[in-house]
């Protein structure tokens, strides 16, 4: 038998028992869109974590508290000592592979804007910051050296904060807000990001000096401040990490009471989450595609039952078995083959509607092509079995079959 005759017949047992074929392929169906879907968010989740992190340099280094040390740092606060203006200045000037280094420290304030009180995230820093986060100042001016030794009462507005409350970012310029009671003037307006920049969400926060914050607003029991470094080089951030950890050692009683991560490490382990969350996400589209095959499997049994009479003419005429084999399971990947092409197209009208959620997507080529090819071999297996068990009958029992 030609293969232009093999797949005339198979296409026309596909178009009579076109609805067999449609709910036997709603699997497949299913599965190449979650695929193309899975693999979307993927990437997405990859792409928004390099976004996020886009804005440091490769060579940012961070000095925080150990989670684990935090009961001792809430209960024993005398045992261990605070990072503070002066020791991070020396530990930046006696390292020779630092560029800069600065302090900050965050929480929540009740902040009053334009007669409007609620709840705000407030971050001190020291004037580095606009250097190591690339903060810079869209409209007047960012926190200064002088500002910090002067416990100057200003602030500087992220983007978004500025615009709820005054309409224009630029008219927040000159105009005072109130956090805890204290009056602050805002002095400038950072530039939108659009999200979080390491540690920090700079268009939803207000920023103040640090030594302000130390003085009027964060808890000087409670509070554990952060350091963050900025390395001359990306090749050089191993042994600041190390001149730092040394230097904590010896300025500290208990240094190790501080983890010390750069950038690349913490991206590395956001990336390494997001690439286990989608490898459990197609686990699911696999179980998807087996479930899908094991219908597929079950129509071609009917199939091959309800054509035994074909099979035995077709053997009774000299048809090979390989011929029959290969006949039954072209059906079963062709099967496979239109459920993945309109699962794709599904996932093409679904993925718009995405952008309605919080889930980061991006489609590739390489979801679409996963898809085809996890589709296509779900019907190869499964669609195997009954197409041997078809070739293996035997001429007179398939003729003489009722």
């Amino acid at each position: 038998m030609q293969l232009t005759e093999m797949l005339r017949i198979i296409w026309i047992n596909i178009l009579q028992n076109k609805f067999k074929v449609i709910l036997s392929s709603l699997g497949i169906i299913v599965g190449a869109a979650t695929i193309v879907l899975v693999i979307a968010i993927g990437k997405g989740g990859e792409a928004e974590i390099t976004r996020q992190f886009g804005d440091l340099s490769a060579a940012t280094i961070y000095i925080n508290p150990d989670e684990s040390q935090r009961v001792l740092f809430n209960t024993s606060m005398t045992k261990i000592e605070r990072l503070n203006q002066e020791l991070i200045k020396e530990i930046k000037e006696e390292n020779p592979y630092l560029d800069d280094m600065m302090l900050l420290d965050s929480g929540l304030a009740n902040v009053t804007i334009n007669r409007e009180s609620f709840l705000r995230n407030v971050t001190g820093v020291t004037a580095e910051y606009e250097n190591i986060f690339n903060l810079s100042a869209a409209y007047g001016e960012n926190i200064t050296e002088g500002d910090v030794e002067d416990k100057s009462l200003v602030a500087v507005l992220g983007y978004d904060v500025a615009v709820n409350n005054y309409g224009m970012a630029e008219n927040a310029i000159g105009e005072y807000i109130t956090l805890n009671n204290k009056l602050l003037k805002v002095v400038g307006v950072l530039g939108r990001k659009g999200d979080n920049v390491g540690v920090i969400l700079p268009d939803s926060s207000v920023f103040i000096p640090y030594s302000v914050g130390q003085e009027y607003l964060f808890n000087s029991q409670y509070s554990i401040p952060q350091a963050v470094a900025l390395a001359k080089d990306v090749s050089q951030v191993d042994a600041a990490m190390k001149w730092i950890r040394s230097s904590l050692t010896y300025f500290l009683e208990n240094g190790d009471a501080y983890t010390i991560d750069d950038v690349g490490s913490k991206m590395e382990v956001a990336l390494r989450s997001a690439k286990i969350m989608s490898m459990v996400l197609v686990s699911v589209a696999a179980i998807v595609f087996i479930v899908s095959g094991i219908g597929i499997m079950n129509v071609l049994f009917v199939s091959v039952k309800e054509r035994t009479k074909e099979i035995g003419i077709l053997k009774a005429l000299g048809c090979p078995e390989r011929n029959i084999l290969l006949q039954f399971l072209l059906e079963s990947i062709t099967i496979s083959l239109f459920g993945s092409m309109a699962g794709m197209l599904l996932s093409i009208f679904i993925l718009p509607l995405m952008k309605y959620t919080d889930i980061p997507v991006l489609p590739s080529l390489g979801g679409q092509l996963a898809a085809l090819f996890f589709s296509l071999l779900t019907g190869t297996i499964f669609g195997y079995y009954p197409a041997y068990r078809a070739s293996r009958q035997k001429p007179i029992d398939a003729l003489n079959y009722e």
